[in-house]
C-alpha cells in the first residue's frame, strides 16, 4: 500500500473542500427587489381574484411575506414565501425613500386585507395592493 505524501495535493484538496463549503453556505449577496415586488404583485392579484375569503387571506400573507422578508414584522413562516432566496424582503432591500414609501403603503393595505372579515373588503384591499405594486414596475 502506497501513500501519497505530496503536500501540494493535500493543500489542493483542502482548498477545494473549503470552496465547496463556502459555496454551499454563501448567503444571498444581491437582492433582486424587482423580482420581490413582482412576486408580491402576483400574489396580490391572486388574492384579488380569489372567490373565497380564506384564499384571499392566504395570498395576502404570501404578499406580506415578500414585502417584509423572513425577519420582518408580519412574516408568517407557516405560510408560503414566494420570495424565498430573492432577498431579505422588498422593504429591507428598498434603496430609496420613494420605493420604501410605496412598499409601506402596499404593506399597510395588505395587512388591512388580512384583517378584513368579509370577502369584498379583503378583495378591495388586495386590489389596492396590486395597483400600488404594479405602479412600481
Amino acid at each position: 500500500m502506497t501513500h501519497n505524501h505530496n503536500p501540494s495535493r493535500w493543500i489542493s484538496l483542502a482548498a477545494a473542500s473549503a470552496g465547496l463549503v463556502f459555496i454551499a453556505y454563501q448567503p444571498v449577496l444581491a437582492a433582486d427587489i424587482s423580482k420581490e415586488i413582482a412576486a408580491a404583485e402576483q400574489h396580490a392579484a391572486y388574492a384579488a381574484a380569489s372567490k373565497d375569503l380564506k384564499k384571499v387571506h392566504a395570498h395576502l400573507q404570501h404578499t406580506i411575506n415578500c414585502l417584509v422578508g423572513p425577519s420582518g414584522k408580519g412574516f408568517d413562516a407557516k405560510a408560503f414565501n414566494p420570495c424565498k432566496d430573492l432577498g431579505n424582503g422588498a422593504l429591507m432591500d428598498a434603496k430609496d425613500a420613494a420605493q420604501n414609501t410605496a412598499l409601506e403603503l402596499a404593506l399597510h393595505k395588505a395587512l388591512a386585507g388580512l384583517k378584513a372579515g368579509n370577502l369584498p373588503a379583503a378583495q378591495k384591499s388586495a386590489t389596492d395592493v396590486f395597483v400600488t405594486l404594479k405602479k412600481m414596475m
